[in-house]
């Protein structure tokens, strides 16, 4: 074997480790990073099921003032 290519295949090797090696560091930190933008928006962000709790309490209190206005309107009328 030529001394160029005993010393040009090691270096071949580890630069195609240290490509991989990059890739995969940048991959892997994506995912933390995506791991905390899921984690902030459970903290931030209510559940679909909240979410219709709350309309179903809002639409009670709006038929609530709805009754109490047609009992004035009738009162007064």
């Amino acid at each position: 074997m030529p001394q160029w290519l005993s010393v040009f295949i090691p270096t071949i090797c580890a630069v195609i480790i240290g490509i991989i090696g990059f890739f995969l560091k940048r991959s892997f930190d994506r995912i933390d990073r995506l791991e905390d933008i899921v984690g902030k928006i459970k903290e931030d962000y209510i559940t679909k099921d909240d979410f219709f709790r709350e309309q179903s309490k809002i639409e009670r209190s709006i038929k609530d003032v709805m009754s109490l206005l047609i009992e004035i309107k009738g009162k007064v009328g």
